[in-house]
């Protein structure tokens, strides 16, 4: 299980960095120019200003990447599938949604079909409330901040 979470860590990643990055980027400098002439350290001057500015699109980033996270259960199933203790967790139901409908779905038909097909709904139906939640927070912080 660990390998897993390090496999998805790494897929992870780069996509909060580079989103971050570009956030960072984006921040007026206007803002950053004014707490260095206001005497701030570079570090005072990246917590003052740039910080709370890019805060929402941190959070957007972070959870992005936990969707991708929950969309990539492939490469888990994939780095697991080799051992006899994923077998038996396997066997006994313990599978991820995404990887019990690309497991079973080539040879599916009938009311197996059906079955998978309400599963994809159901991993829709989280990754919309995932992304609802997400949409909460950004909305909260940029309430709080007073950022627009």
């Amino acid at each position: 299980m660990m390998t897993a979470g390090v496999v998805l860590a790494i897929m992870i990643l780069p996509i909060i960095t580079s989103m971050s990055r570009e956030i960072f980027t984006q921040t007026p400098k206007l803002h950053e120019e004014a707490a260095l002439a206001l005497g701030a350290t570079r570090w005072e001057m990246i917590r003052m200003s740039v910080l709370p500015f890019a805060r929402p699109g941190i959070i957007s980033s972070v959870m992005l990447a936990l969707g991708r996270a929950l969309g990539e259960t492939m490469a888990v199933a994939l780095v697991l599938s080799s051992g006899p203790m994923i077998a038996s967790l396997i066997k006994s139901g313990n599978q991820t949604i995404a990887a019990e409908i690309a497991l079973n779905f080539p040879e599916a038909y009938g009311l197996r079909l059906s079955e998978l097909i309400a599963a994809g709904l159901v991993l829709f139906l989280i990754t919309l409330v995932v992304n609802m939640i997400a949409r909460a927070i950004i909305a909260r912080y940029k309430e709080f901040s007073g950022a627009n």
